[in-house]
């Protein structure tokens, strides 16, 4: 462990994910300038894009530094909410602005001009941009690899999503910028900028389906109630009274509150003893679990 109580692992994942984060911040302050001067409209596309699911990087690393941190004790059903819920909101931004970049394309003229030194500018940064992608797309999942994280996960995912729209991004401007013809190189930056928009409602979908079943606390089926209760009943002499349980799932996540009594004169240290063959039971039945266990005194009559 290092000084600040940290695995060398999790050290390595938030430096990765920091590092991107500070790269793509800089290169989007230079995206943001030439691409706007540029005209084109696949740059102003990939600038929208670019700060929506910069967001999500943002919250993302706030939420991992905590998650290693132990501060997210106050949730009852696990931290995915804050990121799922920061998503929902970039989904409905991505589609708001592909919208509203659709709506400026129909306006445009496809003879209006390209500024080429600007549009020259443009690509350069988006090449870097494809550089960084790539990059951290393995960076990340070299982190990820010995002990896995969802929202490293997820970072890998966008990565990747990002890379391969880097490429599509950086091959138009090169084709804009290669042919003669003004009204040809505009028609190419409309197409460009038109599988950009599809791109982030695709996206966007995504962002949904994956995060609404994160954020909606589900009740769990019938066979998962009854693996609860033989367990339970396997380990009836780890305990001495049952007050109930609750159980919910939140995204893939499932969790487990139990209320079991014990007798007056046993310590917490033996508490701890009886409990932990019942822990183990639930751990091997019922992988990726969290267990919680309150334990009450009972009286004596």
């Amino acid at each position: 462990m290092s000084r600040s109580g940290l695995s060398p692992q999790n050290l390595e994942k938030e430096r990765a994910v920091l590092l991107a984060i500070i790269l793509d911040t800089v290169l989007l302050l230079f995206l943001g300038t030439v691409g706007l001067l540029s005209g084109s409209m696949t740059a102003l596309s990939e600038i929208i894009r670019y700060v929506l699911l910069l967001v999500i990087e943002y919250v993302s690393y706030m939420v991992l530094r905590r998650a290693h941190r132990g501060e997210f004790n106050e949730y009852e059903y696990g931290t995915g909410k804050i990121e799922r819920i920061t998503n929902l909101l970039v989904a409905f931004g991505l589609v708001l602005s592909s919208l509203y970049i659709f709506s400026k394309i129909i306006s445009l003229e496809d003879s209006a001009p390209l500024s080429t030194n600007s549009l020259m500018l443009t690509m350069i940064g988006a090449n870097f941009n494809l550089i960084i992608n790539y990059y951290f797309s393995v960076a990340l999942i070299h982190s990820n690899r010995r002990d896995s994280s969802v929202i490293i996960s997820s970072q890998i995912a966008a990565r990747i999503a990002k890379t391969v729209a880097s490429v599509v991004v950086f091959g138009v401007l090169v084709l804009a910028l290669w042919l003669p013809d003004p009204r040809s190189a505009r028609i190419v930056d409309l197409f460009g900028s038109i599988f950009l928009v599809g791109y982030m409602i695709v996206i966007a979908y995504g962002l949904v389906k994956e995060s609404l079943p994160e954020i909606l606390d589900r009740t769990i089926p019938e066979p998962e109630h009854f693996q609860i209760l033989r367990i339970l009943t396997e380990h009836f002499e780890q305990y001495d009274g049952f007050s109930g349980y609750k159980a919910r799932r939140s995204g893939k996540d499932l969790f487990i509150l139990l209320k079991l009594g014990f007798l007056p004169e046993l310590t917490l240290e033996q508490i701890d003893t009886r409990l932990r063959p019942l822990r183990h039971a639930f751990e091997a039945e019922l992988p990726g679990s969290t267990i919680t266990i309150e334990p009450e005194i009972m009286d004596e009559r």
